[in-house]
């Protein structure tokens, strides 16, 4: 029985190896490996909360080609029911890994960007929690969102949203959308980046408060090695990362997101929910492919070594 609905965005991801610097124009450098990997944040998230143990369905669109075929295959291997539509080409994003951990990416949608409720009925949310990714990708689904997000409360599920990165450059109209979103979540998880773009200041504290003043039940601001800002009206606390040898940090926010719902579905306290998902995020960086999602058994280990 579905427990986690993901809904949300799906691609390929073409990953480099970490290299030092861009070339020139003109110019060329050579990586050690580009990996062809399922990506987006949203099918990141399900691969994530199914290696977790939590049973899980994917809503979204792919492509009608070999790549989109590629994804629902994956899907299925990995536990996941996937409910996809299939039409035009599968998005496909490069992410480009620097030496010092940074990351840029250049994407095409593809499918994503057509995604609306014409390609799947309400009624197919279903379980006790809706997590949404790649929100600011989804230009064809962002205004039904509070809709969406309002069907799956009136039926008893917990709902997350992960705005994602604006790549049309976060202009005042679609900030305000997201706004208007806000006091209908359960829980808000961007990174310290979109916070910062948000809420139009860079001090991580004044981010929480003027997201919670804006509506947000909970926030979990993600800020990478540093940690998750943990924000509730009651209280702002920031809840310490993990070190590790750290060789491809894509995907690790989803995992984060993943983890996080899985603690919460077994009654968790919130605090240890976000110790949980920090350590799984932790140890997402050191692996390459389907192995980069952890399994629950493989972060316990983790945390128990550390003595947690």
């Amino acid at each position: 029985m579905v427990v986690l609905t993901v809904l949300g965005d799906i691609n390929i991801d073409l990953i480099t190896l970490p290299f030092k610097k861009l070339p020139e124009k003109d110019k060329q450098i050579v990586v050690d490996a580009i990996e062809i990997s399922p990506g987006g944040s949203s099918f990141n998230l399900a691969l994530a909360a199914s290696r977790l143990g939590i049973k899980t369905k994917f809503i979204g669109k792919v492509g009608d080609d070999e790549y989109g075929k590629m994804l629902v295959k994956i899907g299925e291997k990995n536990g996941i029911k996937m409910k996809v539509k299939k039409s035009g080409k599968t998005g496909i994003t490069l992410a480009l890994t620097f030496s010092d951990g940074t990351r840029s990416f250049i994407s095409f949608k593809g499918a994503n960007d057509s995604f609306s409720l014409k390609d799947f009925n309400l009624d197919e949310i279903e379980g006790k929690f809706l997590a949404i990714g790649g929100y600011n990708l989804l230009n064809s689904l962002r205004k039904d969102v509070p809709k969406i997000i309002e069907y799956a409360k009136i039926r008893g599920l917990k709902t997350s949203l992960d705005p994602n990165w604006d790549p049309d450059g976060w202009k005042e109209e679609r900030v305000r959308d997201i706004y208007a979103t806000l006091p209908k979540l359960d829980f808000f998880l961007p990174d310290i980046n979109e916070a910062e773009a948000i809420t139009y200041t860079k001090n991580d504290i004044l981010m929480a408060k003027k997201l919670l003043n804006l509506g947000a039940s909970t926030v979990l601001i993600k800020e990478g090695a540093k940690g998750c800002l943990l924000c509730q009206k009651e209280y702002i606390k920031l809840i310490p990362s993990f070190r590790v040898h750290a060789i491809n940090t894509t995907g690790a926010g989803d995992v984060f997101h993943a983890a996080f719902i899985k603690y919460l579905l077994e009654k968790k306290e919130i605090e240890e929910a976000v110790r949980f998902a920090n350590a799984a995020a932790a140890l997402s960086t050191t692996k390459h492919g389907i192995e980069r999602y952890p399994t629950e058994k493989q972060v316990n280990e983790f945390l128990k070594a550390l003595h947690y």
